[in-house]
């Protein structure tokens, strides 16, 4: 049961993974108490501050629960989010069947498409469109799209606080998703995305970065989304037809 010293990994996040095993396992179940600070630190032989710190981290995660004067107890499973499904952040937050609020932060407006957009909409005629969601009233995505304004022309007379874009673009453009391509970083969040999100500015954020493909037309949607992840899991689904594509693609 010890711990390896000679390991890169530090001891608290090795034994933050060994509870988070147990716990996945179901050897410690949903609602049981966890053994005591003293008690892991004699198992694993290891100081009491380490295992503060393994147990912090697995609260921070929504994997423990601390009760005053009772102990730290294993809390259920983390709520699912498959953000990275062609049908949009919307249809995926809806699944959730919590109460989720959609802010649009700005009307969509035709912008010079920035420098850091993708070949197909750098320094062309784009919608920008910002939206902030939250879930249970905490922010949970802030998401930034840029949009083909010619390929989307007249976006301006569309409601984006109760649509999802992927709804207006099959309804009103008569456009299916065909594919996308996406990029997965941890970044330090700046401050105005660390207001809005309420973080500390430089705290951890996922960031997606999505190049939304229409059939013939590439990189029809940029997007920008910044996940925090200390309240919920974010995934991707694949299926078996996603793999035969990757297959093929290596094969070229």
């Amino acid at each position: 049961m010890s711990l390896n010293t000679n390991s890169p990994i530090p001891l608290y996040r090795q034994l933050a993974q060994r509870l988070r095993g147990h716990i996945e396992r179901g050897d410690i179940a949903v609602s049981q108490k966890i053994p005591s600070e003293n008690e892991l630190a004699s198992e694993y032989g290891i100081g009491r501050p380490t295992v503060r710190q393994a147990t912090d981290l697995l609260v921070r995660e929504g994997v423990l629960q601390r009760r005053r004067g009772a102990g730290t107890f294993v809390l259920p499973a983390g709520r699912r989010i498959d953000l990275f499904s062609l049908a949009g952040t919307s249809a995926a937050l809806k699944e959730l069947d919590l109460p989720v609020q959609i802010e649009l932060l700005e009307e969509q407006r035709r912008v010079v498409g920035p420098t850091f957009l993708p070949a197909g909409l750098c320094g062309k005629s784009v919608f920008k469109v910002s939206r902030l969601s939250r879930i249970e009233s905490q922010p949970v995505l802030l998401e930034l799209f840029y949009l083909d304004a010619e390929i989307f022309d007249g976006l301006e007379r569309f409601d984006l606080q109760h649509a999802s874009l992927s709804q207006i673009a099959r309804e009103h453009y008569f456009l299916d998703a065909s594919s996308a391509d996406q990029d997965f970083e941890v970044i330090s969040i700046d401050a105005d995305k660390a207001e809005l999100l309420k973080l500390r500015k430089g705290s951890p954020v996922l960031k997606v970065s999505r190049r939304i493909h229409f059939g013939e037309h590439r990189e029809a949607i940029y997007a920008e989304i910044f996940c925090r992840t200390d309240r919920y899991r974010f995934s991707q689904t694949i299926t078996t037809s996603d793999l035969q594509k990757k297959e093929s693609d290596y094969a070229e």
